[in-house]
């Protein structure tokens, strides 16, 4: 599982114009078995029937010299039924020895791909994945502070382009003032036989801390990864 793919599985940026109602800036620290690797950014503006958001993966020291990689992502999106519904999705990847680079727009909530990697065979057809979110949605939706009552009940069904994902989230833990989420991450389709066969599904815990106001904001996310035990820490 790469860790994009959660969120990562992962700024500031042309987002929504016209009154902002709401807007959140967060930083997470990433480790990958213990060590520091980089560092990723989630900026977001929300409107009462729309939002935008800016999502900025990247290696940081060392390990930026070692092995360069930075994934720049954008959507704009609306809410319908409480549901955040992307209308434009874009990334952009770099190794330092490759780049590349994606667009997804929303036609009644299907998706129609444009993409600079060639289309492989077991790629699922966009077409038949309506209703599936982005990447950057995904993580929004994971990241975001929340309430006391709507934390840990979460259900995000994916769709980065060329795979689906599904991700729950549940099986809440009050320990003191903190709060501990149970999330499971699955591999619904697209992906290679090869990539099945070294897994499917992938368990994740979110922890969070109350707030001044009241809410619950996200301190760490810690999933397992086919490279071992991944995390994001907050800044």
């Amino acid at each position: 599982m790469r860790l994009i793919q959660l969120g990562a599985l992962l700024v500031t940026c042309s987002l929504a114009t016209g009154a902002i109602a709401d807007r959140s800036d967060d930083e997470f620290n990433i480790y990958i078995k213990g060590i520091k690797v980089g560092r990723l950014s989630l900026a977001v503006e929300s409107e009462t029937h729309s939002y935008a958001a800016r999502l900025l993966v990247r290696t940081t020291g060392l390990i930026a010299k070692l092995a360069p990689y930075r994934f720049d992502a954008a959507v704009k999106g609306h809410l319908q039924n409480g549901q955040n519904l992307p209308r434009r999705y874009s990334e952009k990847s770099d190794t330092g020895k490759r780049q590349t680079d994606k667009t997804i727009l929303y036609v009644n909530n299907v998706p129609k791909v444009t993409q600079s990697k060639p289309r492989q065979p077991h790629w699922l057809d966009p077409r038949q994945q309506k209703g599936r979110i982005d990447t950057l949605t995904a993580t929004y939706e994971l990241l975001q502070t929340r309430t006391k009552d709507d934390l840990c009940q979460q259900t995000l069904y994916l769709f980065d382009g060329t795979r689906a994902v599904d991700i729950s989230v549940s099986e809440k833990t009050v320990k003191g003032p903190n709060i501990s989420c149970q999330g499971l991450y699955q591999r619904i389709g697209g992906f290679s036989k090869a990539q099945m066969e070294k897994g499917v599904s992938f368990p994740f815990t979110l922890r969070y801390s109350p707030t001044e106001t009241g809410t619950y904001q996200l301190q760490t996310m810690t999933f397992e990864t086919l490279r071992g035990r991944a995390s994001f820490h907050r800044r």
